[in-house]
């Protein structure tokens, strides 16, 4: 596992025969964000714009304040949201401590946070939010078992 600065390398979480098997298409492009000393990004570009695929890891003290603002969104959402109302940001339960659906204009994405590392990865297209919670729960288990514990 490359690490960087004690910051798992995010593009090094995901094979492109991961990311094929779960969106259908290989990747074209992968491109990793300049790093920062507590997070890392990576890009990875498919022939279908709308499917690529972004993840993130983050690590250190700002896990818990991200975690923070997710748990009290969903709790808000869960509070606001009617009983066939789409929630914006939502607990999914199964996923390392805690985990987290956030729903974007084009994407979907799922937050895990796994003791102080938070992960993120978002899916494109134009899927039903449970066909990419779906690929999301798929592509987050692969990353997690390659994550330092």
């Amino acid at each position: 596992m490359l690490l960087l600065a004690g910051v798992a390398k995010a593009c090094a979480l995901l094979t492109a025969a991961d990311i094929a098997s779960v969106q259908g298409e290989k990747p074209v492009k992968v491109r990793e964000s300049a790093p920062q000393s507590d997070a890392s990004h990576c890009f990875i570009a498919l022939p279908t714009a709308a499917k690529s695929v972004s993840v993130e890891v983050t690590r250190g003290p700002r896990v818990a304040q991200l975690a923070d603002r997710l748990r009290q969104s969903a709790e808000v959402e869960s509070e606001e949201a009617g009983e066939h109302e789409a929630r914006a940001v939502e607990r999914v339960p199964g996923m390392g401590d805690e985990a987290f659906w956030a729903e974007g204009v084009r994407q979907g994405a799922l937050y895990v946070r796994r003791g102080e590392t938070l992960l993120r990865i978002a899916v494109g297209g134009d899927e039903s939010k449970e066909a990419k919670l779906n690929k999301l729960r798929l592509l987050v288990r692969k990353a997690l078992s390659r994550l330092p514990k």
